[in-house]
């Protein structure tokens, strides 16, 4: 009897100890922005809680806003491959995964529609070239298109001429360059500061990205549309094969689900926002219709130049996107 016993508890202990290693399974997640109410943040969050809710607690992902870790955001591919953070959003990986800056020419892509188009033909490639690294993408998501905001006066291109202004991606910068500004590439982290100590006079984004956080300290949005953001939702190939199929299926469904959500909430709230802080005293001014003529013209010989230096699978991924937007 004693022995019975023995072998009962013995196999409670186990399955005890079995249950308490799967809720160990902890899991670090870096993003970008340090803005919690910003909706691509308010993304990840959801995520995570439906992750962690239909795991029932077996996987748990412990959130760091931009800035809260050592961690650069042009350096977030690494953090990722590198396993010290196992998932995180990735904005800035045009340096480390050049094929998605093809999503951020200027003027290529000029409509949502024509976003959506790009973003999948892009997909198996960037894809691929995570996978080189170690990494899975687990899903793609977009901003607003980005525009342009300043300290000083800028309601037209030439107004561009002489300003410094932040951008996400040389892609970005390559346009205010060609306009006669000074472009300079900082994540959203640093982005207050240099504004503030006027590093850069204005900024290249959208409302309802880094507008939430820096409006107080611009004057001036001109609804130019110089380019799309794409951002990239990545996880650590080694760390999501250790989990079981059901949490990789979980993990990979709560991704897609959550990504497309940011896209919605942040198309949502952009004009919203938008006019709110026209009613405060912010300029808005909207292009001519010359202004973007001119703007297309002036960047069309940089989009082929780009995907050439950039070899053979960005020159198939722009003929592709050419055709799809029409280009």
């Amino acid at each position: 009897m004693r022995h019975v016993l023995l072998r009962a508890a013995l196999a409670a202990s186990l399955v005890i100890s079995s249950v308490a290693a799967k809720a160990a399974t902890a899991w670090e997640c870096y993003v970008y922005n340090p803005l919690v109410t910003q909706p691509s943040v308010a993304a990840v969050s959801k995520m995570i809680d439906e992750i962690k809710e239909k795991t029932h607690g077996d996987l748990t992902i412990a959130l760091h806003l931009g800035g809260s870790l050592p961690i650069k955001a042009d350096n977030i591919t690494a953090a990722v491959a590198d396993n010290v953070v196992q998932i995180a959003d990735d904005g800035f990986a045009t340096g480390t995964i050049p094929i998605s800056g093809l999503l951020r020419l200027p003027m290529l892509i000029q409509s949502e529609a024509e976003m959506k188009k790009a973003m999948e033909i892009v997909s198996p490639y960037l894809q691929a070239a995570y996978n080189k690294r170690g990494i899975e993408v687990l899903a793609q998501y977009s901003y607003p298109v980005q525009v342009i905001w300043g300290r000083k006066k800028i309601t037209g291109l030439d107004d561009i001429k002489g300003l410094k202004l932040r951008v996400t991606s040389v892609e970005q910068g390559e346009f205010i360059r060609r306009f006669g500004g000074v472009s300079l590439t900082l994540g959203a982290p640093d982005v207050a500061a240099a504004l503030d100590r006027g590093v850069v006079e204005g900024a290249l984004t959208a409302s309802s990205g880094g507008g939430m956080a820096w409006h107080d300290l611009l004057k001036y949005r001109y609804a130019y549309p110089t380019s799309w953001v794409n951002s990239t939702y990545i996880v650590n190939k080694d760390a999501m094969s250790k989990l079981p199929p059901d949490e990789q299926k979980i993990v990979r469904e709560a991704a897609t689900k959550w990504a497309a959500w940011a896209i919605t909430e942040m198309d949502r709230v952009e004009d919203e926002l938008t006019a709110q802080w026209g009613k405060d005293g912010m300029v808005l001014a909207d292009p001519t219709q010359e202004d973007i003529k001119r703007g297309t013209e002036a960047m069309k010989s940089y989009w082929d130049g780009w995907a050439k230096a950039h070899g053979p699978d960005a020159v198939a991924a722009m003929q592709k996107i050419r055709a799809a937007v029409g280009r």
